[in-house]
């Protein structure tokens, strides 16, 4: 195993564990933040489709595992990630605007949720205590805007 995919799938289990411990607590309106997204959508940055895919599922079902909804996340997330690849490995050579990183994340984010409420639905099992608006309009944006935020803090390094 090389030694950057090793240190990436620490740094993934710090975002889901970032997610438990802290972000599912700064709520804002009823909004929360998925850093695990905005972390898997990143590694589509560096690594090829089938490895993105695996770190998807895996922190997905991590993140499901510490939620006790299993399954939800781990589809929504990998199914999002198939989906929106092969436009982030396009644009990895580039160095992007801030507003290009804000709206291409709420756009993968609002692509995420409409997949999390349509398996959410489609198993009948979880019920959310949230308006649809909020999970799609409030959780997108303030994700996007924590995505963004990271993309600033970051820069250039791998």
């Amino acid at each position: 195993m090389r030694s950057n995919v090793t240190k990436h799938i620490i740094v993934g289990i710090i975002f889901v564990l970032s997610h438990v411990l802290i972000f599912q607590y700064l709520t804002i309106l009823g909004a929360f933040v998925d850093p695990v997204l905005v972390f898997v959508l990143w590694t589509a940055l560096r690594y090829n489709r089938t490895e993105v895919l695996f770190f998807a599922a895996g922190f997905g079902l991590f993140q499901d595992a510490l939620f006790d909804i299993w399954g939800i996340n781990m589809f929504a997330k990998t199914l999002t990630t198939f989906l929106l690849y092969k436009i982030i490995a396009r644009n990895s050579n580039v160095r992007l605007l801030t507003w290009q990183v804000f709206g291409f994340v709420w756009g993968a984010a609002i692509l995420h949720n409409v997949f999390y409420m349509a398996f959410s639905n489609f198993l009948d099992t979880y019920t959310y205590g949230f308006s649809p608006i909020i999970l799609l309009v409030g959780c997108s944006t303030y994700t996007a805007v924590i995505g963004t935020i990271l993309f600033i803090l970051k820069g250039d390094s791998n």
